[in-house]
């Protein structure tokens, strides 16, 4: 026991540093912080500490995870007084580096608008600047180096418990080993920031308070780790700029103008290639999507953005494309300020809400919705009736579009809603009531793409008597393609991508190809 004790005195005395450390990087960037609402609430203080504490523990235990196994792996060595010099000396040497990345970004945060990530080393790297501008910069914010030099003295000042000198017998090693068991287990829970389905990533830093102090709630050593895995991203010239205006020159509509504040419903339908739309092809596997088509306003030439839902929820509703290998929702990008479909629509009056049928840390959806600015987020947790999931992934679209539909009739106008369906999804499971309700077809996908075509039909047929029906404009689309074709002039790189498109709007003469 005396090691555990040891290694969570060490664990505190770091979370007390990157406490002081996160004080101190508040006071300097005040103003970026402290004007945020609710921010002087009793509550948001409270969560706020908590969230952060959270995210210091996990990249803390990380960082020391060598430390853990010299510590309370079950030996003999720790009563050496040498291989206790080899863990101070380990410890020192893990912890030291990102105590001072943590500290520079105190001051660099202003000039970056975030903590910092992998790209810190390119600019350390690019010529000179870096090496010649140190001293300076040492000099003009020396509070913080005093504040560095402090920290980095409480390290060698740990003073841990000295063990004495048992016999290493059955009994002891038993002992020790159901310690190291219990100390793995939490070790675990706290590297992975909790019991959540998915580790900690950046993207949910603010889901617990305010997305707005996400970068409040970070700490740089958990951004600059967890950004090792992301790509550079690429310069790409296509055209020249010469004659770019001449291909493409955008107009700027007036911001003058009044705007006319429809709903807005985006209804985004799992792995619903174009190939299986009737409207595009020879097929009747979405009888409903076809009839709807022939009163709105299809688009021919649609993509997905990738081939991972992932990917699909920044494109669609933060134009926010997939520009590395790593998907936007996972990168150190998520940290950026950014718009967003709902954030601009807040700022109009609107409600904005979401809607998956998945558990809240499928795909880190959840944290990027409190990111890009949803006010309400609705998943299986919120539906709260497991009769209705699937086995695997959630809950079946139908009985979630009619919890949708119910939630829309309450929701205050104008109001920008997104759904993003599940169920045509391997493993493909259906609903038993409708085993034997759908025809086979050529891929096993196409009986649950007919059954999410009569889910979206059973939604509109319940919401079409709705006083807001009218109001409203439907853009429905799909967040990539099926990964099986059988239709032999989808099987190229564009038919791979070729995705459905429709705007709908019962009060507009929105109609044509």
């Amino acid at each position: 026991m005396i090691r555990l004790v040891n290694y969570i005195k060490r664990i505190l005395v770091l979370l007390f540093i990157y406490f002081i450390s996160r004080v101190c990087f508040l006071i300097n960037n005040s103003s970026l912080f402290l004007d945020s609402e609710n921010f002087y609430s009793a509550k948001s203080i409270y969560l706020l500490l908590i969230e952060s504490i959270r995210f210091d523990l996990s990249i803390i235990f990380y960082i020391n995870s060598l430390v853990f196994i010299l510590m309370l792996i079950p030996n003999n060595f720790y009563l050496k007084l040498w291989y206790r010099k080899i863990i101070d000396f380990v410890f020192i040497l893990c912890n030291i580096p990102f105590i001072v990345i943590n500290n520079i970004d105190i001051e660099f945060f202003q000039f970056n608008q975030k903590r910092i990530t992998n790209d810190f080393i390119d600019l350390m790297f690019l010529g000179n600047d870096f090496l010649q501008t140190l001293p300076s910069y040492t000099l003009e914010h020396w509070p913080i180096l005093i504040v560095t030099s402090f920290q980095i003295y409480f390290l060698f000042k740990i003073k841990d418990v000295t063990p004495s000198r048992i016999k290493f017998n059955f009994n002891s090693i038993s002992k020790s080993s159901l310690v190291f068991v219990l100390a793995s287990c939490i070790f675990i829970v706290g590297a992975r920031g909790g019991t959540q389905l998915k580790p900690l990533k950046i993207i949910n830093a603010g889901e617990i308070s305010n997305p707005n102090l996400s970068s409040l709630i970070l700490n740089t050593p958990f951004c600059f780790l967890h950004s090792f895995s992301d790509s550079k991203l690429e310069n790409y010239n296509y055209f020249n700029n010469d004659n770019l205006n001449d291909i493409y020159n955008p107009k700027t509509l007036s911001s003058h103008k009044i705007m006319d504040k429809k709903n807005i419903i985006f209804i985004i339908m799992e792995s619903l290639s174009k190939e299986f739309v009737g409207f595009h092809n020879n097929t009747s596997l979405t009888p409903f999507l076809d009839s709807l088509s022939k009163h709105s306003l299809v688009f021919d030439n649609t993509f997905s953005n990738g081939l991972r839902s992932i990917e699909a929820l920044p494109a669609i509703t933060a134009s926010i494309p997939t520009l590395s290998n790593n998907p936007f929702i996972t990168s150190s990008y998520s940290q950026n300020n950014f718009n967003s479909m709902a954030s601009l629509l807040n700022k109009q009056g609107y409600s904005t809400s979401f809607f998956h049928g998945g558990t809240r840390g499928t795909m880190g959806f959840y944290g990027y919705c409190k990111k890009a600015g949803f006010k309400n987020y609705y998943g299986m947790e919120e539906y709260d009736n497991n009769e209705d999931y699937d086995g695997t992934w959630g809950i079946y679209d139908e009985p979630f579009f009619n919890f949708f539909a119910k939630k829309l009739s309450v929701e205050s106008q104008p109001f920008f809603s997104t759904f993003f369906s599940l169920s045509a999804h391997p493993p493909y499971n259906l609903p038993n009531k409708y085993l034997n309700t759908f025809k086979e077809g050529k891929l096993e996908i196409h009986k649950l793409i007919q059954y999410s075509d009569l889910s979206l039909k059973t939604f509109f047929n319940s919401i079409k008597n709705e006083e807001w029906f009218s109001n409203t404009i439907f853009v429905i689309t799909a967040d990539h393609t099926s990964p099986k074709s059988s239709d032999s002039n989808y099987k190229n790189k564009i038919g791979r991508y070729s995705i459905p498109m429709i705007f709908y709007a019962p009060s507009l003469s929105l109609s044509g190809v």
